[in-house]
């Protein structure tokens, strides 16, 4: 009722938020713009689309920089060999970006080629969650035939869309027995390792079973890749030696089984460091997201993780904010925002969290509950409702910044990045 009597109003500002709360939240019929309408709310529109993101009506939540994505992947394409495909890895909701709305924003605008995610569950939730792009997803997971076969069942699984990673002999001749059970054929890639520790087939292995891998008739072997446990290692020289050892494999490969397949090898911390090795394909998740990757200058953060404050009072500071006893005595300014611990499950439990608000940092005023964050903001007469704190995503809260202060590597940068699920997208 509070928002709808401020929407019946007929100031410029109430024309304003009227149209803007039309587009975005679907509660009132129409979004319709009346004759009638000041030319001043023409200007504040304007104005309040550029700086809420879309977001005026939302506690919290993430935008989501799909220029950022294009200009990323232009940086990403610029060094590889002319032609070579790009597969963005969408696995653990693509890095916490949102696998369905990163996959829709991909697809619309051609950005890539493919997509891969990690598990069969995100395989479903992708399929049912965006529709026939034409644009194949590649499990690099494994998959076992009988789960296959019921999700297949169910409906669950976009066969012709879909690519399934080869292990080992065993999980393959399942696959085609199921094929042939069914009447279907299974797009497969080959998972190649280089050592015996590895997941995938040894070189041996798959060059002792080469022949039966593409007289299959019910499995098609569309795709061959490794991946390096060493992508991340300070020795590039390691690196460069597992390189050198996977091309000398694939160079063993029959021509004729070669001309079948996709090759690739290079994920996000290898793609520019060593783009003699690009083959067919590439494989981004960090660097598609602008996260620490170690290479890639230009790249950005496309993620901003944004709530509004709420409430702004001064407190005792011998009254409890949360879970924490308080020990302390005197008054201490406090703003809240709805987003906590379960919005921002690893961003927000580490030892040393700044919040930026109004361009300056501020430290929380105790520990950080699973819904809400209060926050010490004692000093700045200036915060007040209504303002937008960002934890993630301008200088201050960066994925490098909150990486220093906490003495994580930048292996685990994606960490920062990701969400529980519940903090909503906004893809502008």
């Amino acid at each position: 009722p509070y928002i709808h009597r401020i929407l019946s109003r007929s100031s410029p500002d109430a024309w304003a938020y009227r149209v803007l709360y039309q587009e975005q939240s679907g509660y009132i019929g129409t979004s319709e713009i009346k004759p009638g309408m000041p030319a001043a709310a023409l200007e504040i529109i304007k104005n309040m689309r550029k700086n809420t993101s879309k977001s005026i009506y939302k506690a919290a939540w993430a935008e989501i920089s799909v220029d950022g994505l294009e200009r990323n992947l232009r940086i990403i394409r610029s060094g590889l060999r002319p032609g070579a495909a790009v597969c963005a890895v969408l696995k653990a909701d693509a890095y916490g970006h949102g696998a369905a709305g990163i996959r829709k924003k991909l697809a619309k605008k051609g950005l890539v080629e493919m997509v891969a995610v990690g598990k069969m569950s995100e395989l479903i939730s992708l399929t049912r969650e965006t529709g026939d792009d034409g644009m194949r997803v590649l499990l690099l997971g494994a998959s076992e035939a009988a789960e296959l076969e019921a999700n297949l069942k169910k409906g669950n699984i976009r066969l012709e869309r879909s690519v399934f990673s080869i292990f080992n002999m065993h999980q393959f001749r399942e696959l085609n027995a199921l094929g042939r059970k069914k009447g279907i054929r299974i797009h497969a890639h080959i998972r190649i390792d280089g050592w015996d520790t590895g997941m995938g087939l040894g070189f041996w292995e798959y060059l002792e079973n080469e022949k039966e891998l593409f007289s299959a008739k019910y499995v098609n072997v569309c795709g061959l890749y490794s991946h390096l446990y060493s992508s991340y290692s300070e020795d590039r020289e390691e690196t460069l030696w597992e390189l050198k050892r996977f091309d000398a494999f694939v160079k063993r490969i029959h021509p004729d089984f070669r001309k079948r397949m996709t090759v690739h090898i290079l994920n996000s911390a290898l793609v520019f460091c060593f783009p003699e090795f690009t083959y067919d394909m590439v494989r981004v998740g960090t660097a598609l997201y602008g996260l620490p990757c170690g290479g890639g200058g230009g790249l950005r953060p496309v993620m901003k993780i944004c709530a509004k404050v709420f409430d702004v009072r001064e407190v005792d500071m011998a009254a409890p904010l949360s879970y924490k006893s308080p020990i302390t005595a005197g008054r201490r300014k406090i703003a809240r925002i709805m987003l906590g611990y379960w919005d921002c499950p690893l961003l927000l439990t580490q030892k040393d969290i700044r919040i930026l608000i109004r361009d300056r940092l501020f430290c929380l005023a105790d520990d950080p509950c699973m819904d809400n964050l209060c926050i010490d903001v004692t000093g700045a007469d200036d915060i007040s409702v209504g303002d937008v704190a960002v934890i993630l995503g301008e200088p201050g809260v960066s994925v490098e910044e909150i990486l220093e202060r906490n003495e994580i590597e930048y292996v685990h940068s994606e960490w920062m990045s990701m969400t529980a699920g519940r903090l909503e997208k906004v893809y502008l």
